[in-house]
């Protein structure tokens, strides 16, 4: 009885500590680069949470293009709706690209 009762506690820290797809990334990894990125909701892909963003260029890193980004900290779903102008962070590693902190702009 107490075995059964151990296993149930464990099983509902586990889950109540289990965290959804959009945050189980770290927002933030050791030497990324930070840009700025404003542009339009093209799209987005819940299965594996990017948007489809056309933006502007980003001084320093890249000319105005049309591009998915995965998202981290935020269900897609959750955004500004499609045709909506944005600004977002660019986070940028050797080997990745995401974004963070989608905000509706007028």
């Amino acid at each position: 009885m107490r075995r059964a009762a151990a296993l149930a506690a464990a099983l509902l820290v586990l889950v109540s500590c289990a965290k959804s797809p959009a945050t189980a990334k770290p927002l933030s990894e050791k030497g990324e680069k930070l840009y700025s990125v404003k542009g339009k909701i093209l799209g987005r892909d819940a299965s594996d949470n990017s948007l489809r963003l056309d933006h502007e260029a980003i001084p320093g890193f890249m000319e105005a293009m049309a591009m998915d980004y995965p998202e981290r900290g935020a269900k897609v779903q959750e955004l500004p709706a499609d045709k909506s102008k944005i600004v977002a962070r660019l986070h940028v590693t050797d080997d990745k690209v995401w974004i963070t902190d989608v905000k509706r702009v007028p």
